[in-house]
């Protein structure tokens, strides 16, 4: 059956290489994607999918739209996307609810009410973005006089959704989506470690050495893009608390441009304090190389659509600690996952607001008043008793039985297997 894979993008992030997972995974199928942009086409057009830009389906610029202006655009979007669609084919859009391009959500509704198949992807909501959501409510009621609720989640027999986690599902299902229209789809953890990756003390003696950091101490890494839901302040904090024991390596910078500028500040903090944090460390050294030298993988994000973060280091052989989100982890604790050290909260001495909670500048203060001891690092300790263990061994028996369950519940194959099913459903 022909499948429309769909997206704003294909920049270097977490849904491109779902996107590229997912072609994978039905070789066999006739495959077309559209997306915005693609900086990398060859990664597309390699794997035998069908590969068109339509610049209209990128993100929109936030402003105010005349209704005509608006109507235009509709009338673009939905033509173009029409004519790469035959009456069999499986519309699968990702993230078409997060309000990037609300022009584009409505198109889409219209081509679902229409007859078209749509399968909506959701890896993030709207509705935990308060801007975003403002910004599909002025368009799809400000411009086209809809309901909101009605275009994103429409009582269609033809119209499914795709699920990352069970909390989400029963969102969906609290929104009104019949369950028999969700499939409950975990991201598949498609990280083989390469045959030839060099041992973890062989692998962190090249990596601190092209870092030039001392690989005595413990190895530290955040593998994720520096944006603002990743907290990236708690994770200077915790450097700041173990710089005695351990180096701290984070591994990518945003390319958000919005998140640019907080970038920017916490990389003169850091120089301006004395902060060893390696930062842009997936740049300087292969990430492989980099995540089987390190002794631990860290997260301090407070927000995910999935939690890829919380599997992959387990694969070549490094334990993963730090904050635990209660509604992505308990899918993977289900499975019979086990973390040595999750956190819920970091309580600062004084302040009864989680560290997450607090704007940058408070954040700064906070780390500041660590490092000349106005803040006691020892009551930090007393308020965290997590924090006595964070980086305690971790024994192998865990890290075996939690490789196992990844690649018995996380495959391509079986991934495969439950879209080609969905889709089936669909078409009938």
């Amino acid at each position: 059956m022909p499948i429309v894979i769909a997206h704003s993008h294909l920049n270097p992030g977490g849904v491109t290489r779902i996107i590229e997972s997912q072609i994978n995974s039905l070789q066999g199928e006739e495959i077309k994607v559209l997306v915005g942009a693609c900086p990398d086409a060859d990664k597309i057009t390699s794997k035998n999918a069908d590969l068109h830009i339509i610049p209209e389906l990128n993100y929109l610029e936030r402003r105010k739209y005349t209704d005509q202006e608006a109507m235009e655009m509709l009338h673009k979007i939905h033509r173009e996307i029409r004519e790469h669609l035959t009456p069999d084919t499986v519309l699968h859009f990702h993230n078409l609810n997060l309000g990037k391009n609300p022009i584009v959500t409505y198109a889409v509704y219209l081509l679902a009410k229409e007859g078209v198949k749509v399968f909506n992807h959701a890896h993030d909501f709207a509705e935990d973005r308060p801007s975003n959501y403002s910004f599909l409510k002025e368009i799809i009621y400000g411009n086209f006089s809809q309901k909101l609720n009605e275009v994103l989640y429409p009582k269609l027999p033809n119209y499914h959704y795709g699920v990352l986690n069970s909390f989400d599902f029963d969102r969906l299902k609290e929104l009104g989506v019949a369950e028999d229209r969700i499939e409950w789809l975990p991201n598949p953890v498609t990280f083989n470690a390469s045959e030839d990756i060099p041992e973890k003390q062989v692998a962190k003696k090249d990596v601190c050495n092209k870092l030039g950091i001392d690989e005595n101490k413990l190895l530290v890494t955040y593998p994720v893009r520096v944006i603002q839901r990743k907290n990236i302040g708690e994770f200077i904090l915790l450097s700041i608390l173990f710089r005695h024991r351990a180096n701290f390596a984070v591994t990518q910078p945003p390319q958000n441009p919005v998140e640019i500028e907080m970038y920017k500040q916490w990389i003169n903090f850091c120089s301006n304090n004395e902060i060893n944090v390696v930062f842009e460390a997936g740049t300087k050294v292969n990430f492989e190389k980099l995540l089987r030298g390190s002794d631990f993988c860290i997260t301090t994000s407070y927000k995910e659509g999935f939690g890829m973060v919380y599997l992959e280091p387990w694969l070549l052989d490094t334990p993963v600690v730090g904050r635990d989100i209660d509604f992505i982890t308990k899918d993977f604790k289900d499975d019979g996952f086990l973390f040595p050290t999750l956190y819920y909260k970091m309580n600062i001495p004084g302040i009864k607001t989680d560290f997450k909670d607090l704007n940058l500048k408070m954040q700064m203060e906070i780390i500041s008043g660590v490092l000349s001891e106005k803040i006691e690092k020892q009551k930090l300790f007393e308020q965290n008793p997590i924090l006595n263990t964070l980086f305690s061994d971790v024994k192998s028996h865990i890290t075996e039985k939690n490789k196992t369950i990844i690649k018995n519940n996380y495959s391509l194959k079986g991934y495969g297997i439950k879209l080609q099913e969905r889709y089936k459903k669909m078409v009938g």
